[in-house]
């Protein structure tokens, strides 16, 4: 699983400047944006939906950019 995709996709396609923009707009801790990118933290099944409701993307788009 590759985290980074995602999150990268998520700020290229909401031109955010950095994880903490993209933080703020998720309404994550960076902390926890941090984690996820490094491999520290899954992409939880909660994640995903959160990723979900904030963008409108398909679920499969996002496990598809894991």
């Amino acid at each position: 699983m590759k985290p980074h995709k995602l999150l990268d996709a998520l700020k290229a396609t909401y031109k955010l400047k950095n994880d903490a923009a993209l933080a703020r707009a998720l309404q994550w801790q960076a902390n926890v944006l941090s984690k996820i990118r490094a491999g520290q933290l899954p992409v939880s099944a909660e994640r995903i939906l959160q990723i979900h409701d904030a963008t409108g993307w398909e679920i499969k788009r996002i496990k598809g950019l894991l």
